[in-house]
């Protein structure tokens, strides 16, 4: 069976449902203390590497604030048999920030991509990357990220369709690397084959990930060299080199359901693992796989954090050939499920629940009582602050408190030239 090692320590320390408490993360601690000094050095300080500082970012790092905690919000649980009660505070549902909230976001939609997405076919993982040289464009301008998907969708198309038939292909766009570096590249599943107007199966022979890699950088410069961000010469000088930086990559082939939905949700997961982050007196460490530990000062890394959130609205994720939203509401339309109301309405699911997303994550059932395991039921949404705190010290439930404040010390000089994974 396909595991994921990160997941299965953590199951390890369950038995059954614990509040989580992020005022005691070293990341709470440092968005805490560093968001209203954030916007007031950030024209001196990171302005000139990172662009204006977008409300987006600050309206996110607002949000992780309240996320988990009980005065803002909390559902009361309650267990009809043995009369224990429970509050689950409220998460902030925000992107690119919350660790939290990214691995439930990543559980439903692997559960969505699985469910209503994928054929029953083998698949494949795959990725495309961009060299650094031109990763600075995308970092100051987050609509060029239509660039890569038009380039990657392109690329799969031109290599791996043939006679009419079609590939299939979801990507999701990922902008940074192991060590938080800013590093725009895509991840996404393929179907290990194409599929015709019929929608019969034709297994790919052989995949040629350096034709798909030359289409993808091809299309890229021509673009760029066209709305005039790169001059004519800069194509002529990456392709002379040996390694030009840009790369298609193409997994082996699997079938398995546990792998297609640990592969589904790990194209969607967020940059940030708490596991790699600690705070030594007024330096934050963020250590990498390869047994490197990068320090910053905290503004340094909330800066380095504000790359890694995207705008309102901006679509992280697309569908291209036979998995397009355009094909698959048409197949919808021609072959409706059995028992729909109507023809032309496609079979609607209702969304993963919180409950679910902790069944998948842990294995553990988050309304199971943990006095009698019985099952427990929501009975109510509280939102008055006044109310929570005084239906949490009846409970004995302790209150949030303010984090240590980190120490202030010497500005750390901060590598944007730090060695990057093309992929990571």
């Amino acid at each position: 069976m396909f595991t994921c090692r990160t997941w299965e320590r953590a199951k390890a320390k369950l038995q059954h449902y614990r509040r989580r408490r992020p005022e005691e993360s070293p990341l709470y601690r440092i968005v805490y203390h560093g968001r209203d000094e954030l916007p007031r050095v950030w024209e001196d300080r990171f302005q000139l590497t990172y662009g204006v500082l977008r409300d987006e970012v600050l309206e996110t790092f607002d949000e992780y604030l309240n996320c988990g905690l009980l005065q803002h919000g909390a559902a009361r649980v309650y267990c009809d048999t043995c009369k224990h009660s429970l509050l689950v505070a409220f998460s902030c549902k925000k992107r690119g920030l919350c660790p939290s909230c990214n691995a439930k976001r990543a559980v439903k939609f692997g559960e969505h991509l699985y469910d209503t997405v994928l054929e029953k076919v083998p698949h494949r993982h795959c990725g495309f990357t961009l060299p650094k040289r031109l990763r600075v464009f995308f970092r100051y301008d987050r609509d060029l990220n239509t660039i890569l998907f038009r380039a990657a969708a392109e690329a799969v198309r031109t290599v791996l369709g043939s006679d009419g038939n079609t590939p299939a292909v979801v990507l999701t766009l990922q902008t940074a690397g192991e060590a938080l570096n800013f590093n725009p590249h895509l991840h996404g599943l393929l179907a290990d084959g194409t599929f015709d107007a019929a929608g019969n199966f034709a297994p790919f022979t052989a995949i040629d990930t350096e034709r798909m890699a030359e289409h993808f950088r091809d299309h890229v410069l021509a673009v760029l060299v066209t709305r005039g961000l790169i001059t004519d010469g800069v194509p002529a000088q990456i392709l002379s080199q040996e390694h030009s930086g840009f790369g298609a990559w193409v997994g082996d082939s699997f079938t398995e359901e546990d792998r297609t939905r640990f592969v589904a949700r790990y194209i969607q997961r967020g940059p940030l693992s708490l596991e790699k982050l600690s705070i030594t007196d007024h330096i934050v460490a963020y250590s990498t796989s390869d047994g490197v530990t990068h320090e910053f000062d905290a503004l340094e890394f909330l800066a380095l954090l504000s790359c890694q959130i995207p705008k309102a609205y901006e679509s992280l994720t697309r569908y291209y050939g036979w998995y397009s939203c355009r094909a698959r509401g048409e197949r919808a339309k021609r072959d409706p499920a059995p028992g729909d109301a109507t023809e032309h309405e496609p079979n609607a699911t209702s969304s993963v629940s919180w409950t679910a997303c902790m069944k998948r994550i842990f294995e553990i059932n988050p309304l199971e009582c943990p006095r009698c395991k019985a099952t427990m039921r929501i009975i109510a949404f509280l939102t008055d602050e006044p109310e929570i705190l005084k239906i949490a010290d009846a409970l004995q439930i302790p209150r949030a408190q303010a984090p240590p404040k980190i120490p202030q010390g010497p500005e750390l000089k901060f590598f944007d030239d730090l060695p990057q994974d093309e992929c990571a």
